[in-house]
């Protein structure tokens, strides 16, 4: 593992204690980390079957300290019946939550944000539908945390360009409430991940990267093609408003509001879906 930092719009190379940073978080003695993978999926249910399943799998053994979060915007209810029929111990150990929800129009910093809004763990971690954690993937990412008391963010990116594995990004919960999730005022997709690391190095968060490829395949896939315009003017557009917005000291994204806040379902123990109520 090493660390790599960029040094993008004056961000500084060293982490430090940037100007809307909080104390260092800090564990206490034999205090027992909880990891959540937050999943998003809407029309990948292809690849979904083969990564949910591997990736349960390599996490058994570290089942009592992971979640992980489906946050689900599947049109019909393929997804909601498939998790129903092969994963019904696994919801109900509370090892796999499932949720469903509506979005009008595709969004991934919303998607994203609301699979964050909706897990329990001290550390989330961004799962792409189409990524495998890797075998003891979840230990591994609560492993870095256990070594570092400070404001920690760990980028698992295989450097392979466009491999699907550059959003494998991990806070601590209260770091992200922090950050206001990823910004929703972007265009529905592009650089939104390079915009919440660099509004995160502002603050003077710590980013270790890890290249380590044991823990950051994705299958691979052709790209998400926007309807109105191509992808990359609207990864330049997004590129400028982040640019604009961290010029401006505008580092909490949504005014610290992220994620749908209603018509949010979760499956409860007995396979039926009701009314999700964060408490």
């Amino acid at each position: 593992m090493r660390t790599f930092l960029h040094n993008w719009l004056g961000i500084p190379t060293k982490p430090g204690k940037g100007p809307f940073l909080k104390a260092p978080i800090k564990l206490v003695a034999d205090q027992r980390l909880k990891l959540s993978f937050c999943i998003t999926h809407k029309d990948r249910f292809e690849y979904l079957q083969k990564t949910l399943f591997q990736n349960l799998e390599d996490n058994q053994k570290s089942r009592l300290d992971i979640e992980f979060v489906l946050m689900d915007f599947h049109e019909s209810e393929d997804v909601l019946r498939w998790v129903k029929e092969n994963f019904f111990k696994e919801i109900q150990q509370g090892y796999l939550k499932y949720f469903r929800a509506k979005m009008e129009s595709w969004s991934a910093p919303l998607a994203k944000n609301t699979a964050h809004y909706v897990a329990k763990g001290d550390i989330l971690t961004n799962l792409d539908c189409d990524n495998f954690t890797g075998r003891d993937g979840g230990k591994f990412v609560l492993d870095q945390y256990c070594k570092e008391e400070s404001n920690l963010m760990l980028w698992q990116f295989s450097r392979i360009r466009r491999d699907g594995s550059y959003g494998r990004i991990s806070f601590y919960q209260q770091a992200f409430v922090d950050l206001g999730g990823y910004d929703e005022g972007l265009m529905e997709m592009g650089f939104q991940d390079n915009d919440l690391m660099l509004r995160a190095l502002k603050m003077g968060f710590k980013r270790i990267e890890c290249n380590d490829k044991l823990y950051n395949k994705a299958i691979k896939h052709e790209k998400y093609k926007p309807f109105h315009m191509s992808f990359r003017r609207m990864e330049r557009w997004n590129k400028s408003r982040s640019r604009a917005n961290i010029k401006k000291q505008l580092l909490r994204a949504n005014n610290g509001s992220f994620g749908l806040r209603n018509g949010i379902m979760l499956m409860n123990n007995d396979g039926e879906m009701e009314p999700f109520e964060k408490s």
